[in-house]
């Protein structure tokens, strides 16, 4: 099956636009939930579905900043959380294609003071979740002062034994990690000596045309750090309808695995860039998706690329990822073999999409 996607990647840039059927049930049937949670007050965002380069289903509702009453619209902009470990993955392997990188050198050739026990950990082992080394995102947070140069160097320094040791050998178990995409970002820049977030602007935001799309920028005050909000940004909130708080949260300090906001436009745009081989080309595209990492232990769900959660809901390839839950739930899934994609962007944390995956499969086989 998943020599099949990786086939298929490669060949979707060149799938020429086909007439669009009618709606069928399954989509429909997405609609009338949405519509449903919308008029309850459950679901506050935009959802949108795109079959063969056209709008198949489109919904927006709810509001941006309840307190101004600032309506949700396709430009509103949310914070997508862990959906931006894909944008760091795509620039990623832009720096592999241009040689900057290379997914098999220890993650200690790029960053020189990172603990000599990570000798054995590679970009790609980085990427795929089987590096071993542990989860520091809280320890990240702790030394965060300034920027994330700054406290990834302070963090090395100040790391423990116990927190230097790898918890599985490298490339052998999957563990979900943060703090692995904090590393690449700061591989990244020390290999190319351009900010990150610079290099996101030049290898991903820039082709692709995501023109709202930026990283967080670090907002300390008083040597606090203080959450980023700015016009066109939606709010993100807690809890349940008639409950609600406004959510607090330091995405910047995720620089790799959180810092990216972004609207439905953007990832309309980052859809288009990738079947056309903007950012990355095919074999890159295929890399990506090559010998996925299976859940650990038998357990059920997404197998990991580089960077990428591949799913097959009724035997349909589906690429992407998630991310979220303080306050935003944000949902990007490519179907390269049908030329599909949905986006969900939330701003509320109890938002669940993963139900959407077999209507929408559903639908592109009935679309065939």
């Amino acid at each position: 099956m998943f020599r099949k996607i990786a086939l298929a990647c490669t060949a979707m840039l060149t799938v020429a636009a086909k007439p669009l059927p009618a709606p069928p049930e399954a989509l429909a049937a997405i609609g009338a939930r949405i519509d449903a949670e919308c008029a309850e007050g459950r679901f506050s965002g935009v959802v949108i579905i795109r079959i063969r380069g056209r709008e198949a289903l489109q919904r927006s509702c709810g509001m941006a900043d309840i307190v101004n009453q600032v309506a949700v619209t396709r430009y509103t902009r949310f914070k997508i959380y862990s959906v931006s470990k894909y944008i760091t993955a795509l620039t990623v392997m832009a720096l592999v294609e241009n040689g900057a990188l290379s997914l098999d050198q220890p993650i200690t050739t790029y960053i020189a003071d990172a603990p000599a026990e990570w000798s054995g950990v590679t970009l790609r082992m980085l990427l795929n979740h089987t590096s071993g080394i542990d989860d520091l995102t809280l320890p990240l947070l702790y030394h965060y002062r300034s920027d994330h140069p700054a406290a990834m160097r302070d963090l090395f320094a100040a790391l423990t034994p116990g927190e230097r040791a790898l918890k599985s050998a490298p490339g052998i178990a999957r563990r979900y990690n943060n703090f692995g995409f904090e590393l690449l970002a700061d591989a990244a820049a020390r290999a190319t000596g351009t900010p990150f977030a610079s290099l996101v602007e030049q290898m991903v935001f820039r082709p692709a045309g995501m023109r709202s799309a930026s990283i967080e920028p670090p907002l300390i005050e008083a040597g606090h750090l203080v959450p980023v909000s700015e016009p066109g940004l939606a709010n993100g909130y807690n809890g349940e309808r008639g409950a609600l708080s406004e959510a607090v949260n330091w995405a910047f300090v995720q620089l790799g695995a959180g810092a990216v906001r972004a609207s439905a436009a953007d990832f309309i745009a980052l859809d288009a860039a990738l079947r056309q081989g903007k950012i990355i080309g095919p074999a890159m595209q295929a890399e990506m998706i090559r010998n996925p990492v299976a859940p650990p232990d038998g357990k059920a769900g997404a197998a990991f690329g580089l960077g990428v959660a591949i799913q097959s809901p009724r035997g349909t390839a589906m690429i992407g990822h998630t991310g979220g839950t303080n306050g935003y739930i944000t949902d990007f899934q490519r179907f390269p073999d049908e030329d599909a994609m949905m986006i969900v962007l939330s701003n509320r944390g109890t938002t669940r999409t993963a139900w959407m995956y077999d209507h929408v499969a559903a639908a592109l086989i009935a679309a065939r």
